[in-house]
């Protein structure tokens, strides 16, 4: 049934209005073939049975390739590992012909209670392994960059050589962890080791750059230890260990005003050249001349120089060590003053 309206304007002879009739119409079914335009199409994406040309086809069946055992069991025993694992890469339970195992057994259920084998073992494959760094793969890794290496400096023939003319020895540490990160906050750390008697100092600079470095200073080795730590990285704390052995050597050369004000407490050390000890060994030697008035202080001590410079050393080690050795120094020091009054006991 389809609606249809018609509108017609009437004139009354009272007023005017509009009149709506409503007309109906039935809608009449063609009988012969449907037009395919306009009409609603039936979406096939198999043709049907009753459609189709010649019989019915087979599936063909599929061809699977043959499956190779492991390399690992093809392999021979005494061929060229560096081949087979030449890089770094991600284990492959193929290629290795050893019986690794990898993982966590919760219980005796599980897997039999023992620990999972190399195959389709995701364990295996998240950490990193070794087997392109063995004994034969780093000869070979030797052998290719020989040719960019210089001979070795025929100087450092000894530890002694190596000590003079590479005088700072610098120690870092790697780790390895099992863990997501590869990181290690401990590798940070910087250590700079030297001797002190590399660098060249007078009285004053030395003293001054013992002071400053405190207890990083082990005077039985004369050895400086300077660690830094402080940055979140090695490279900055490299650098400002650089900065600190620059800094330290700089400032104990610079002389203070209030510097000049030190007295004999403040000694670092004993110095024997300017205490008084000094000035009674020779009036002690002037005394054995025929006249002391005329003698020079420096030809006095160059004449008798291997007997100051014993009791140089004596005294120095009673005053400096302390308790330490102190009867092995004393006796030292009672012999070199008897020697030095011509006296026997």
């Amino acid at each position: 049934m389809s609606l249809t309206y018609l509108k017609l304007r009437l004139k009354l002879p009272s007023n005017n209005m509009l009149v709506f009739i409503r007309t109906y119409r039935q809608a009449q079914r063609s009988t012969g073939p449907k037009s395919q335009e306009g009409e609603f199409r039936t979406l096939q994406l198999t043709p049907a049975k009753n459609n189709r040309s010649g019989p019915m086809k087979k599936r063909p069946k599929p061809v699977y390739k043959e499956v190779l055992p492991p390399r690992y069991l093809r392999m021979s025993t005494d061929q060229d590992w560096t081949n087979v694992w030449p890089t770094a890469t991600t284990f492959k339970q193929s290629v290795v012909p050893l019986p690794i195992t990898q993982g966590y057994v919760a219980s005796d259920k599980e897997n039999k209670g023992l620990p999972i084998e190399k195959r389709a073992n995701a364990e295996l494959m998240k950490i990193p392994n070794f087997f392109h760094l063995t004994p034969n793969h780093i000869k070979k890794h030797c052998a290719a960059i020989k040719q960019y290496c210089t001979p070795w400096p025929e100087e450092f023939n000894s530890d002694e050589a190596c000590e003079y003319y590479l005088p700072i020895q610098i120690t870092t540490h790697d780790y390895l962890n099992s863990t997501p990160s590869i990181r290690d906050t401990r590798a940070r750390v910087v250590k700079f080791n030297f001797k002190l008697t590399q660098l060249e100092f007078d009285e004053h600079a030395r003293d001054k750059f013992v002071r400053l470095a405190g207890p990083r200073y082990n005077t039985d080795t004369d050895e400086l230890t300077l660690v830094a730590d402080k940055c979140p990285y090695r490279k900055q704390n490299y650098d400002y260990a650089q900065y600190l052995l620059t800094a330290l050597y700089f400032e104990s050369w610079k002389t203070e005003t209030w510097e000049q004000e030190r007295t004999k407490n403040d000694w670092q050390r004993y110095y024997w050249d300017e205490s008084p000890s000094r000035d009674r060994l020779l009036d002690i030697l002037k005394a054995h001349e025929k006249d002391p008035s005329s003698v020079n202080s420096k030809s006095l001590l160059d004449r008798n120089k291997k007997l100051v410079e014993r009791y140089r050393k004596s005294i120095s080690r009673v005053q400096d060590e302390g308790v330490e050795n102190e009867l092995k120094n004393l006796k030292d020091y009672k012999n070199d003053v008897l020697m030095l009054y011509n006296l026997k006991l």
